[in-house]
Order: structure tokens, then C-alpha cells, then sequence
């Protein structure tokens, strides 16, 4: 009796073992490539916004919205978001959004899927 359970509970712990697929998904090695739209950007992190420091009052920063708007919607609907934060950092949409403690100090929270509701 003792060997038949054993023997059901080993089965059952490998059929669950051999049905449960990958712990974690595979990634790909590459990230899909990014449009040419987003070079102009790409140089501005890569080069003038490390020599200028971080000072945009908004999270994500505006270089990082305008290439998560563009890897999510395409180079012409991304750059329009991209150019329509632009506008918007630092101004009123700082007392309309709430604050969020980041490594940079408080920021305001204005992340992209708060600004793409209207594209669904």
C-alpha cells in the first residue's frame, strides 16, 4: 500500500514537473530595432544628457518618454506624444499629476500609458 502511494505521488509530482513549461519566458538577445526616428533622441541620452545632468521635473524623463511612445506606437504617432510631453513637462501638469519618489527627488508621474487611452 505504502508503494503505491509512493509510486502515485511521484508520478503526479512528475507529470506536473513535465507539464509546467519554462519557470521564467525567454527573452530575446536582441531588442526589436528602433526606428531611425529615435537617432536624434539616442544622441541626446547618449551624449548631451549626461553632460547635462537630469532636470526634467517629470517621470520617465521626457527622452525616455519620447522612445517608450515611440517603440510602443511607431516613429510618426510617437514623436507626435513625444513633442505633446514636450510641451506639457513643467508646466500645469505638474499640479494635475501626483508626485512619485525617485532616485532624482520627487518627480511628477506622467508615464505613457496614462497618455495613449485615447488610441485603443
Amino acid at each position: 500500500m505504502k508503494r503505491r502511494f509512493s509510486a502515485i505521488i511521484i508520478a503526479m509530482v512528475l507529470v506536473g514537473c513535465a507539464s509546467a513549461g519554462p519557470a521564467r519566458p525567454v527573452l530575446s538577445e536582441n531588442p526589436p530595432p528602433l526606428p531611425a526616428a529615435a537617432a536624434p533622441i539616442l544622441f541626446f541620452q547618449r551624449f548631451l544628457s549626461r553632460a547635462d545632468g537630469h532636470r526634467c521635473p517629470m517621470t520617465p524623463s521626457c527622452s525616455s518618454y519620447a522612445m517608450e511612445s515611440i517603440r510602443r506606437h511607431g516613429a510618426v504617432m510617437g514623436w507626435i506624444m513625444a513633442c505633446d510631453r514636450l510641451m506639457r513637462c513643467g508646466r500645469d501638469e505638474l499640479k494635475h499629476r501626483p508626485a512619485v519618489k525617485t532616485r532624482n527627488g520627487w518627480r511628477c508621474s506622467d508615464p505613457v500609458a496614462n497618455n495613449d487611452f485615447w488610441m485603443h
